[in-house]
């Protein structure tokens, strides 16, 4: 062990080393807090990686340990390592960045975990050393320089990817705004309840909320619950419902409501068009006995309204019989959308659109459609909004887009290859 040259036994202790050394960072030190690395910490990390790298680099012939970090021999076990630490992360559940780990190890918070760190330091390491051998080969190295272009490109936009990806982490701002018609808002909070001053402010202009179509249930008078539980049967009352079946009970529709508000009229309620705020779906019904199979059974037709409430009028259900009422499940919200009026520092006024899944891109903050006042459902007077900036984020495409182009540059390089192999053919005779 450890006689020149160095096998893959050596790669792998050094690994462990590194686990070892991990491990008893998490112990004394606690997990790695990233906060500590915002800019210019980042830079300053970086910096001093890259002139470790070069300063191995040039003394990679005295030092032989540094001689070794540019072989295979030391790219698999570390590889080995780091293969093994995602798959732990993709079989334990992870807890958020800002909670501690929810074990006495740390690996439900793998990504500040001590020897997942220094593995991948290693990795990085590894590849700067390799990158560089093949910037400044040997002297007898008879290659073409265009040759070894797939193979940097590869290289080095994994390791910008990694470094850039890792380093930029700590100046990730991921905050939560909640915006008005009141006015401009320029305030946002973040995961520790700290508020933060945006270069640009947001007003809500208008908030709509598209709904999926009503559903009707049947309710235990007894217990309140919809009847079969979990698994109970609906009845979606969309634009082309007439008549339906629901459990043992036929439903024919007689009337329904987008948007409307109730009246007294003398002992009942009756439902009238008004799209103003308040105004709730209801749905005028018939439902008769109508069993699935030929059971008989004497029973009257009842009729009347169903609403499913919201925060100015009471749900509204039709008692059919002692036992089962006809309910009205909530809307469930199909597609909401923010109409809003952004300012930045920069001169720049914007109205704009906010949907889920179709964020806002403006000065590198993204902007997203989060939430809204659930209890006010359609009527929310407020939007919650989510503006997230990512800094290093294009230097990562960079390296992502290094690596696509690597690989497009070996497909050419190797069709070349095929092509100018001498053709051989064989006759029979």
């Amino acid at each position: 062990m450890w006689n020149k040259p160095w096998r893959l036994a050596e790669g792998f202790l050094i690994g462990a080393g590194l686990i070892v050394t991990g491990l008893s960072l998490q112990f004394t030190v606690g997990p790695v807090d990233w906060s500590v690395f915002s800019f210019p910490a980042n830079f300053v990390v970086l910096v001093v990686l890259l002139l470790l790298i070069g300063i191995a680099f040039v003394c990679r012939k005295r030092v032989y340990a540094f001689r070794f970090l540019c072989t295979y021999l030391s790219a698999i076990p570390a590889l080995v390592y780091a293969v093994a630490l995602t798959a732990v992360m993709g079989l334990t559940r992870q807890v958020a960045g800002t909670q501690p780990p929810a074990d006495f190890l740390g690996i439900t918070r793998m990504l500040s975990f001590w020897p997942f760190i220094l593995i991948y330091v290693w990795i990085a390491f590894i590849l700067g050393m390799v990158i560089l051998k093949r910037l400044f080969p040997d002297q007898n190295n008879s290659r073409r320089w265009y040759h070894d272009i797939p193979f940097l490109l590869n290289h080095l936009g994994l390791f910008v990817t990694m470094v850039a990806a890792t380093l930029g982490n700590a100046d990730m701002q991921r905050l939560k705004m909640t915006v008005s018609g009141d006015g401009p808002e320029w305030r946002a909070i973040d995961d520790q309840g700290e508020i933060h001053e945006l270069p640009l402010a947001i007003q809500l202009e208008d908030f709509r909320i598209d709904e999926y179509p009503p559903k009707l249930v049947l309710i235990d008078n007894s217990t309140g619950n919809p009847v079969g539980g979990n698994q109970a049967e609906t009845l979606l009352i969309d634009s082309t419902f007439i008549s339906g079946q629901l459990g043992n009970w036929k439903v024919t529709l007689r009337k329904n409501l987008d948007c409307a508000t109730p009246t007294m009229q003398a002992d009942s309620t009756y439902y009238e068009v008004l799209n103003a705020s308040g105004a709730v779906s209801a749905v005028n019904i018939e439902v008769e006995w109508h069993p699935r199979k030929m059971a008989k059974r004497h029973y009257t037709k009842k009729s009347g309204w169903v609403t499913c409430g919201n925060y100015m009028f009471p749900a509204q259900m039709l008692k059919i019989d002692d036992q089962q009422s006809v309910a009205m499940l909530p809307r469930e919200p199909q597609r909401y959308v923010s109409c809003v009026e952004i300012l930045t520092k920069t001169g720049k006024n914007i109205k704009t659109d906010i949907l889920v899944n179709k964020p806002f891109s403006v000065d590198g903050w993204k902007i997203y459609q989060l939430n809204y006042d659930t209890t006010m459902g359609r009527w929310s007077e407020i939007s919650v909004l989510e503006l997230v900036r990512d800094p290093w984020l294009p230097v990562v495409y960079t390296g992502i887009f290094m690596m696509m182009l690597g690989a497009l540059c070996m497909f050419f390089q190797s069709g070349r290859r095929q092509s100018s192999l001498p053709r051989v053919s064989t006759f029979n005779t």
